[in-house]
C-alpha cells in the first residue's frame, strides 16, 4: 500500500518506504493543471502512480513520465500503472541521459546508501533488494552529483525538484545546487532531514 494504491513489488525493485509517500504528496501540493512531472529512478512506479492518481482525484490533469535504468523495474512499473489505471509514459534511461523534455516538477528517490554501508543493512534489504537501487557510491552522493550537473536542461524555469536523501546527506546534497534560486531541507514524519527541495 502506497498512498492508498496497491503496488506490486518483487526482487526487481525496492520496497517503497513510508517516508517516500510524503514526497509524493509534496509534489501533488505544488502541481498545477497541465504540468509535466518526471519521476526519475521510478523503480516500482509507486511515486509516479500516486502523483498521477492524486492529481486525477483532485481534477488536475498532468503529464507524468517515469524513468529508470532497469528494464526489469520498468516492466513491473508498467504493470503497477495498469493495475491502478494510471496513464504514465515510461522511459528507459540512465538518469537523465535519454530525457529530452523539460518538466515543471521532478521527483527522485535515487540510490543513496554509501557502498561500504550496504553490508550493514537489514538482511531483507541487502540480500533481497536490487543493489543497483541501493548503492550510491563511496559517499552515497554519486547520483545527486549527476542530477545537479544535468537537471538544469530538464527543469523548466520556476520548476521544482524534490529528492529523498539518506541520513546525514541533506546539507551536502543541498550544497550541490549552488545555481538554484533556493534549496530547502524538509524533515520527514520521523523528524529526520529526509528531502531536499530545489527551485530553479
Amino acid at each position: 500500500d502506497f498512498c492508498g494504491y496497491k503496488i506490486k513489488v518483487d526482487e526487481r525493485v525496492l520496497i517503497p518506504r513510508p517516508e517516500t509517500e510524503e514526497m509524493a504528496m509534496m509534489a501533488v501540493a505544488v502541481a498545477e493543471e497541465g504540468n509535466n512531472v518526471l519521476d526519475l529512478c521510478t523503480g516500482s512506479g509507486a511515486l509516479a502512480i500516486a502523483i498521477y492518481k492524486e492529481l486525477e482525484k483532485d481534477g488536475r490533469k498532468a503529464e507524468v513520465t517515469a524513468a529508470d535504468i532497469s528494464p526489469d523495474a520498468l516492466d513491473l512499473a508498467r504493470t503497477n500503472a495498469a493495475i491502478n489505471g494510471a496513464e504514465i509514459r515510461f522511459v528507459e534511461s540512465d538518469m537523465l541521459t535519454k530525457i529530452r523534455e523539460r518538466y515543471n516538477i521532478i521527483v527522485c528517490n535515487p540510490p543513496y546508501i554509501p557502498t561500504k554501508t550496504i553490508e550493514t543493512l537489514q538482511t531483507e534489504v541487502k540480500d533481497f533488494e536490487p543493489r543497483i537501487a541501493l548503492d550510491g557510491g563511496e559517499d552515497g552522493l554519486d547520483y545527486y552529483r549527476i542530477i545537479a550537473d544535468k537537471v538544469n536542461k530538464n527543469l523548466a524555469r520556476g520548476g521544482v525538484l524534490i529528492m529523498e536523501v539518506g541520513d546525514g546527506e541533506a546539507e551536502e546534497v543541498a550544497q550541490l545546487f549552488k545555481y538554484c534560486d533556493y534549496a530547502m531541507i524538509i524533515k520527514d514524519q520521523y523528524d529526520k532531514d529526509r528531502f531536499v527541495k530545489i527551485v530553479i
